[in-house]
C-alpha cells in the first residue's frame, strides 16, 4: 500500500470544502487530478471516503478516521518545509561560535541575548578559549564561527576585521586627568587602578613602561568589573582592555583619555570574525546582521 501526502492532502481538503472545484483551486490541481488522487488513496486503503450528493461530498465512516492521522502528517510535513525553508534563508538551525575571552565576555554574550530574541528558531552554542584554539576550531569544522584577535593563519578561513581591541585608558567624568594634553608624567603621579590577577596586570604594565608610565600609586581590585567602578567613581585611572569598556565609555559612566588614531590600530589590534571558505554562508550572515557585526576600516 503507497499512501502519499498529495493524496491525504486531496482527502483533508475535500473533507473541508465537500467540493471538488474548491479543493482544486486551493491545491492549484485539476478537478481531474485531484479526483484520480482521491480514486488512489480509496483504492490503497481498500475503502470508500466520499458519497457524492446534491449538496456535495458527505465524508464517511471510513474518512472520519482517516481524518486525524491525515491531519497530522500533512501538517508535519509542512512543519518540516518550513524549517528547511527557514534554514536555506538563514533564520533556523543550529549555529557553533567560538570567541577569545575579551569579546566572548564582553560583547558577544550580550549580543547572543538579542539575537535569540529576534530569531528564536537559530539555535547558538558559545566556546571562549584562546585564539589559537579558537581558530583551529574553526578549521576543524567543530565550530562554524570564530572570533580572534588578528588576521587568520590558516589559509581555509576567510573573514573581516570587526571591533577594536586595544588597550583603553579610562578616568570616571570630571577627573583632572580629562585634557587632551596629559603627560607621562601626570600619569605616572596618578593613582592606578589594577587587577589582582597576575598576568593582566603584567600586560597593563607593559604597556605602560612602553609610553614612558611608571606606576608610583596604586590599588588593587579583584576583578575587571571593580576596577571599572572605582575607576568610575573617581577612584584613579586604569588602563583595561576597550571591548570590557566600550559601553561603559559609549553611555558616559567612564571617558577614554589618550585614545589613539585610527593609523595607530593595526591588524592585530582589532577582532577578526573567522569562518571556512566552503562552508554555507545564509545563516552565518543572519547571525551577523542579528548581532550588529561587520566589517570596519
Amino acid at each position: 500500500m503507497r499512501i502519499t501526502l498529495r493524496q491525504l492532502s486531496v482527502f483533508r481538503s475535500l473533507y473541508e470544502t465537500h467540493r471538488v472545484s474548491a479543493s482544486a483551486a486551493r491545491l492549484h490541481l485539476s478537478p481531474s487530478a485531484l479526483s484520480q488522487s482521491l480514486k488512489e488513496l480509496e483504492s490503497a486503503l481498500g475503502a470508500r471516503l466520499f458519497v457524492r450528493e446534491s449538496k456535495g461530498l458527505t465524508p464517511t465512516p471510513a474518512a472520519l478516521t482517516l481524518l486525524p492521522y491525515a491531519t497530522l502528517l500533512v501538517d508535519k510535513a509542512g512543519e518540516v518545509e518550513a524549517l528547511f525553508a527557514e534554514a536555506g534563508e538563514g533564520r533556523a538551525g543550529t549555529l557553533a561560535v567560538g570567541a577569545n575571552r575579551r569579546f566572548g565576555i564582553y560583547v558577544l554574550s550580550r549580543r547572543l541575548m538579542h539575537m535569540k530574541r529576534r530569531m528564536p528558531a537559530i539555535e547558538t552554542s558559545l566556546m571562549i578559549e584562546d585564539n589559537d584554539v579558537v581558530e583551529d576550531a574553526v578549521a576543524g569544522h567543530l565550530i562554524d564561527v570564530g572570533f580572534i584577535s588578528g588576521r587568520p593563519t590558516n589559509p581555509d578561513l576567510d573573514g573581516f576585521p570587526c571591533f577594536e581591541d586595544r588597550f583603553a585608558f579610562v578616568v570616571g567624568l570630571g577627573s583632572p586627568l580629562m585634557s587632551a594634553y596629559v603627560t607621562a608624567r601626570e600619569l605616572s603621579d596618578a593613582t592606578w587602578v589594577l587587577e589582582r590577577e597576575q598576568r593582566t596586570q603584567r600586560d597593563v604594565l607593559a604597556h605602560l613602561e612602553a609610553r614612558g608610565i611608571r606606576i608610583r600609586h596604586s590599588v588593587t581590585m579583584d576583578t575587571m568589573g571593580a576596577v571599572k567602578r572605582a575607576a568610575g567613581t573617581g577612584l584613579g585611572v586604569a588602563l583595561l582592555p576597550y571591548l570590557s569598556v566600550r559601553e561603559e565609555i559609549l553611555r558616559g559612566d567612564l571617558v577614554e583619555i589618550m585614545k589613539p588614531a585610527s593609523t595607530e590600530l593595526a591588524d592585530s589590534q582589532k577582532i577578526w570574525a573567522v569562518w571556512r571558505r566552503d562552508a554555507e554562508g545564509a545563516l552565518r550572515s543572519a547571525f551577523f546582521q542579528a548581532c550588529s557585526i561587520e566589517p570596519i576600516a
